[in-house]
């Protein structure tokens, strides 16, 4: 007897429910995690968490701040505050007592605000920190940062730095 000769066994009801049920689930899964990856709870996610560990200025949470202990708090707080300052030469001012008790920032936005320091020491440190941070590949590059390089390009008395500035300002390009 062959194959086409033998009777077609029917499968049951419940046989048919089983293979539905073991097929389709992980399609089902896999469209329901593309759904939650690609909602915009979880990029916001992604993104502080990539902030965090990337070091790029990311702030802590608050709960996580008190239990880093108050000196990382308070320094982030200060340098909550010195951000704020929109006076240059106010801003100048708050950031040489702000470098007299704390290093340099990760923060490329203060970086490059300090870039226009009238002190040079304080220029050179800043763009010494940007360079460190490029080419450890964790700088968030701010909108201003090529126009406040092509100024200490002109404006510096050091043809060092100037020439520094050059090349980073070519190199983020």
């Amino acid at each position: 007897m062959t194959d086409d000769e033998r009777p077609k066994r029917t499968r049951s009801w419940r046989e048919i429910d089983k293979m539905r049920d073991r097929g389709g689930s992980s399609r089902r899964d896999n469209r329901e995690r593309d759904r939650f990856e690609q909602s915009t709870g979880y990029t916001k996610y992604k993104t502080n968490l990539e902030r965090l560990f990337s070091g790029g200025g990311a702030q802590l949470p608050e709960h996580l701040r008190e239990k880093a202990g108050p000196e990382v708090a308070e320094r982030d707080e200060e340098r909550k505050k010195l951000y704020a300052i929109e006076d240059p030469k106010a801003f100048y001012a708050a950031a040489s007592e702000y470098l007299l008790k704390n290093e340099l920032p990760d923060d490329a936005r203060l970086l490059d605000r300090l870039l226009g320091h009238p002190d040079e020491d304080v220029m050179k440190k800043a763009l010494t920190r940007l360079e460190e941070l490029h080419k450890a590949g964790s700088l968030k590059v701010p909108p201003a940062l090529s126009q406040r390089l092509a100024s200490v390009e002109i404006e510096s008395g050091d043809p060092r730095i100037r020439k520094r500035a050059a090349e980073l300002r070519k190199a983020l390009r």
